[in-house]
């Protein structure tokens, strides 16, 4: 026996002289616009206002963009996605968008759309879980994700390498990364948002997973550093802060000795407690404290405070509490 059908739209009747458009609620709980952005929806509403009876017509493209907030952005974007979901057809000539919008049916059993829209979000959860993928449901997903209009050879070859560069495990996760951020920012534009993340990956010589993982705890102590020092915001992090404070927990040679996160913090903290004069350097920490810890190999804060209390006398500058390097930028 065949699914019930749930329509979703009875289409223009007659209130008083004016056409209305009745949603089915059938429709809404059975998961019509599941997966749906907030621009997709008031584009293809708006093109519903503006179709006739036979779900044809025209929308000056300079009306739709004042209707919307960041108009042009949203339109360029989203009027090709409700395309490629099987929900509009249409041509934009001269500043004028002709439309054809499409109202398939959903089986009652079904709970979300029976477009592409939905079709897509479901591969990119499965090609985003915890099983192994092929390198050509990776390339499908980076394709889908960046949604470009057009194929180019260009963004063909930019994804070879991409495929070439990284382990699959990386580029899931950089396909990962990009769903997050356009799910955090609908207006974002994938492909420099993507570019961006590659262009620091390969110059930080990251290519495995593993190595990802690595460089995002450095980032996370890093911070972690930072804000015990006093940085709270982002701007406020120099690439000096962030070199000098990385430098504390990772090994620039063999002969180096790495701090873990707990024992630099612990150097801070103590810096901070010493200096009588306003809060001291970076340079004026990692001169006093970090370094002889580092020469002395400390591993944990007990070992740490033992080798602070084995220290020599600092210079006379230090011991007196003068601090040269507030003179001088981080």
């Amino acid at each position: 026996m065949p699914a019930e059908e749930i329509y979703l739209f009875d289409l223009h009747k007659q209130r008083g002289s004016e056409n209305y458009i009745a949603l089915s609620s059938s429709a809404l709980k059975n998961g019509l616009f599941a997966g749906w952005t907030g621009n997709q929806l008031a584009i293809f509403f708006l093109l519903l206002a503006h179709a006739n009876s036979s779900l044809s017509g025209e929308v000056k493209l300079e009306k739709l963009e004042n209707l919307l907030p960041d108009g042009r952005k949203v339109i360029t974007k989203e009027l090709p996605r409700l395309e490629k979901g099987g929900f509009i057809e249409y041509e934009e000539t001269r500043g004028t968008v002709s439309f054809k919008i499409f109202l398939p049916a959903l089986d009652k059993n079904s709970r979300g759309s029976s477009g592409a829209l939905e079709q897509e979000e479901r591969f990119l959860r499965e090609l985003l879980s915890g099983r192994p993928v092929s390198e050509q449901d990776l390339v499908k997903g980076l394709v889908m994700i960046l949604a470009p209009e057009k194929l180019t050879d260009r963004l063909r070859s930019e994804i070879e390498e991409i495929m070439a560069t990284f382990s699959p495990e990386t580029v899931k996760e950089l396909i990962r990364r990009v769903k997050k951020a356009l799910e955090d920012n609908p207006d974002l534009k994938p492909l420099p948002y993507l570019r961006g993340i590659v262009r620091d990956w390969v110059k930080n010589g990251i290519t495995s997973y593993e190595d990802l993982q690595r460089a995002d705890r450095l980032h996370r102590e890093t911070h972690e550093l930072a804000m015990e020092f006093g940085i709270s915001r982002a701007w406020e992090m120099t690439p000096s802060h962030k070199e000098i404070l990385l430098s504390w927990i990772t090994c620039k040679d063999s002969e180096d000795h790495a701090l873990s996160v707990e024992v630099a913090r612990w150097a801070i903290q103590e810096a901070i407690r010493s200096k009588r004069d306003g809060r001291p350097s970076l340079n004026y920490i990692d001169r006093n404290f970090i370094q002889p810890l580092k020469r002395a190999k400390t591993s944990d804060i007990e070992e740490a405070r033992e080798a602070m209390q084995q220290k020599e006398t600092s210079p006379a500058e230090d011991k007196a509490g003068w601090d040269y390097d507030k003179y001088r930028d981080d």
